[in-house]
């Protein structure tokens, strides 16, 4: 990973964390930004396709339309395949040895929250990071559980077959619960994303939208991949989301 040097910052706090900038204390550099291009479609369509899914997946279950909830489970299932296919073929921002910084680097960085302004960081925070990673593992396990789904009722799920009744139901349990753990996850990423605009005034919203980050001179603008290998990432987690429904 590369690094920049901060014009208000110590050499040595640039090399520990890498790509960010020190934040000025002075109002005048404050207002001195560039934009960058930190998020590609892939990633914002990705996010935002989620935030639907998620909806639509509540509202399809809690009226019981099953066949539409197993749809939307095996859409999200490709979504999800095609997010880690990027973690470690797609752009820079969106890799995996970009998220996972280390944990004392993530635990230092949440304490410091709110005492100051702190660096500004390229794409995700070291604790944005760590929460991305979580919510596509809670997500995955609930899609995965939910293709065996079989409550004795009615037998929605792709793969309910491969174990027994009694297993099945299990994972249905688990299910359920795994939901309201994803909720609890998205709830408190929300909060942080209202806090970083109520106590740092970042927008955190805007750049998932346009992909355009505005960050202070001298950050080094990260690799972005082609709509080509997007698309093929794409079509590789159709295929394999395809494969493991039919297994």
């Amino acid at each position: 990973m590369t690094y920049t040097r901060s014009m208000n910052s110590c050499h040595h706090i640039a090399k520990k964390e890498p790509m960010l900038d020190k934040a000025s204390k002075s109002p005048s550099a404050e207002t001195v930004r560039e934009p960058v291009h930190v998020w590609d479609w892939s990633v914002r369509i990705f996010h935002w396709s989620i935030v639907s899914l998620v909806i639509a997946a509540y509202v399809t279950s809690r009226y019981n339309w099953m066949t539409w909830h197993v749809r939307l489970g095996q859409l999200t299932l490709t979504l999800l395949i095609f997010r880690i296919l990027l973690g470690f073929w797609g752009s820079e921002t969106a890799r995996f040895r970009r998220l996972l910084v280390r944990p004392s680097v993530a635990l230092a960085y949440t304490r410091r929250f709110f005492s100051h302004a702190g660096p500004t960081y390229l794409g995700h925070t070291p604790g944005g990071g760590w929460m991305v990673v979580a919510l596509i593992l809670v997500l995955s396990t609930q899609v995965l559980t939910g293709l065996y789904a079989y409550n004795d009722v009615a037998q929605v799920g792709p793969l309910f077959g491969i174990f027994s009744a009694d297993t099945s139901n299990t994972l249905v349990s688990v299910h359920e619960k795994l939901f309201t753990l994803l909720i609890s996850f998205v709830a408190i990423h929300i909060a942080v994303v209202a806090l970083y605009w109520i106590v740092k005034r970042q927008n955190l919203v805007r750049p998932m939208l346009t992909g355009i980050q505005y960050l202070p001179p001298g950050f080094e603008k990260p690799r972005i991949i082609s709509a080509r290998r997007a698309l093929s990432l794409f079509l590789c987690s159709v295929i394999i989301a395809t494969l493991i429904c039919q297994l």
